[in-house]
């Protein structure tokens, strides 16, 4: 499971990231106190908006910097844009505010953040979202 980005305009941002806290590929990311941290069940609360996504490395506890907090980069939307993500959803799940199940995928039977929004159902296992609720504008 992971999260790709699928159109829209995107730019990269580096930001420093949580010391002690694993990374995979191309999963959703927030900004927590100032840190990167992989999105979780309650991404886009108000203390932990969606940035967006990281790409990698993979980041793991024999990675050499995984208790340090150094810079990485995350992909973050500059306008409208959609990331193509896996989940399991329905074609009438389409318009609905999502949360995510973790950074790599989206719970489909809760909304109560919201951070993304099914645009595009392509499968059972896999939609189009628009990331709601990004701040990037606060971070630039």
């Amino acid at each position: 499971m992971s999260v790709y980005i699928h159109s829209g305009r995107w730019t990269s941002i580096w930001r420093k990231k949580k010391a002690s806290t694993a990374f995979s590929t191309n999963s959703l990311a927030t900004l927590v106190a100032g840190y990167v941290e992989p999105a979780s069940t309650d991404a886009g609360a108000a203390d932990k908006p969606v940035l967006g996504i990281y790409e990698g490395p993979a980041i793991t506890s024999a990675s050499s910097d995984y208790a340090a907090t150094t810079e990485i980069m995350v992909k973050v939307p500059i306008g409208p844009a959609l990331a193509r993500m896996t989940c399991s959803i329905a074609a009438t799940d389409e318009g609905k505010g999502l949360d995510m199940a973790d950074a790599v995928s989206v719970h489909a039977s809760n909304n109560t953040y919201s951070p993304v929004t099914l645009v595009r159902y392509l499968s059972a296992t896999e939609g189009l979202f628009a990331i709601a609720k990004s701040v990037y504008a606060t971070v630039a």
